[in-house]
């Protein structure tokens, strides 16, 4: 294996990724000599990639769901090389929250030349089944968005999340779930639950303020249940970030989190659906410093 590899997502950012992908490859060979390419051609492609590359630095030139896969095959190994982010995805959110520019130039200029930081990754469980994701996941509506949101091809970033928003509403319904987090335990009906170990997601969205990727905490959002006209109001809050004052919103935060649904949820792992049927019961473990990227200095 190469002492510097690229996992290139041959699909990522649909049509508009193809120019940001080609543009990407040219500046990482110009600036990082020696620089193995390697394109994905299946799901978990990425993470098999990132579990054998043994070298000093893997580029993850793709979206929220490439970082993912190359994040669950680094995560936690005492002889992962240095992970750094190419954004050219829909949604870009774990970039965004690193601080990490959607300008390609500027990016492989920090992927070539910056230095890593801890950062904490997320273990998700249910049963003998496990996952690792690096910025957020969510139960309920915000998964169920994501299933409306493969439908619409020509968007991206937040109009892609808001008009999926706008077919998702009408027809959810709410689980009735309980949940521990921090030695809390809450038991309701919710509209979504939202896990992060980063600010923002679907986008954009400022889902967590408070959340930080190397504080070895999840911050949790929670949404109770809500009629379909009062999801349409809350947007706007959500997008600004200023949702906490909001009667049906509450924070809670803390290293581990466990749920248990009545019935089954969508769930999505950093914006790509997690396919685990029957799955009721879910416990979330932080990481803590379980990846190293390359991130601006004043992050």
């Amino acid at each position: 294996m190469a002492d510097a590899l690229a996992v290139i997502n041959p699909v990522a950012g649909r049509g508009p990724g193809a120019k940001l992908r080609a543009q990407a490859r040219a500046e990482l060979a110009r600036l990082i000599p020696g620089l193995a390419f390697i394109e994905t051609d299946r799901p978990g492609h990425a993470t098999e990639l990132a579990r054998g590359a043994r070298g000093r630095l893997l580029v993850a030139v793709g979206g929220d769901g490439t970082a993912r896969e190359v994040a669950a095959g680094l995560a936690g190994r005492a002889d992962a090389p240095e992970l750094a982010l190419i954004p050219v995805g829909s949604g870009n959110d774990l970039a965004r929250n690193l601080g990490i520019p959607a300008d390609i130039p500027a990016a492989v200029l920090l992927a070539a030349r910056g230095r890593a930081r801890p950062m904490d990754a997320v273990r998700l469980g249910s049963g003998d089944r496990v996952a690792v994701f690096a910025n957020a996941a969510g139960f309920g509506f915000d998964a169920r968005v994501i299933q409306q949101a493969r439908r619409l091809r020509r968007l991206r970033g937040m109009p892609l999340y808001l008009t999926a928003v706008l077919l998702a509403v009408r027809d959810f319904d709410c689980p009735r779930t309980r949940l521990t987090v921090g030695g809390e335990t809450v038991e309701q009906r919710i509209l979504l639950i939202a896990a992060a170990n980063g600010r923002c997601y679907g986008g954009g969205m400022k889902v967590a303020p408070e959340a930080r990727p190397d504080d070895g905490r999840l911050e949790v959002c929670v949404i109770a249940a809500v009629g379909r006209l009062r999801i349409l109001r809350c947007l706007p809050e959500l997008v600004r970030g200023t949702h906490g004052a909001m009667p049906e919103v509450r924070f809670l935060s803390g290293p581990a989190l466990e749920l248990e649904f009545e019935d089954d949820v969508p769930v999505q792992l950093d914006g790509d659906l997690l396919d685990w049927p029957r799955a009721r019961r879910f416990r979330l473990d932080i990481i803590p410093g379980a990846l190293r990227v390359r991130t601006p200095e004043n992050r």
